[in-house]
């Protein structure tokens, strides 16, 4: 029994007070800096679409708007996966977003510099409702293009 208290000195003492050192992480570029819904490459919304009325098929819309030299990628599959809703149902557990309106991008007008989709969803029941979920997308410029995956939120209130 006399080893043990030797034992757990020479772990202890192993120990050091100072952590490693960590090496410096060098600075992102500026064009991987970080996003989000109010970034410096785009915009990107839930809006509601009401009226809203238990158990009436109703909407919302996603915009995602690209700023000044971006546009939004046609050729990236629009998605809105819901996620966190409360008190609304959706047809899929994952909705293409396809159609929608276009708006043509001031530099080039085949790019599309904004574009809002509709998203179809049911209210359950009268009262404060959650339209929520994650919506993927892609802003590119001549350079490069960008994959967002950004979480959206709406409060409603269902008549």
């Amino acid at each position: 029994m006399k080893t043990l208290p030797v034992l757990l000195l020479v772990v202890f003492s192993s120990c050091t007070k100072d952590p490693a050192p960590v090496a410096a992480v060098p600075p992102k570029p500026a064009a991987e800096k970080a996003k989000g819904p109010d970034g410096a490459e785009y915009t990107v919304a839930l809006m509601p679409k009401a009226p809203y009325a238990a158990g009436k098929e109703a909407g919302a819309a996603i915009t995602v708007a690209a700023k000044p030299g971006y546009h939004v990628n046609p050729e990236y599959p629009m998605v809105f996966k819901p996620e966190g809703h409360v008190g609304v149902r959706f047809a899929e557990d994952r909705l293409k977003l396809t159609g929608g309106t276009k708006t043509p991008c001031a530099e080039k007008a085949e790019d599309a510099c904004a574009v809002e989709v509709p998203i179809a969803l049911t209210p359950e029941k009268a009262g404060p409702a959650t339209v929520a979920g994650i919506v993927a997308f892609s802003v590119c410029n001549p350079q490069h293009c960008l994959i967002e995956k950004v979480p959206l939120s709406l409060a409603i209130e269902v008549q």
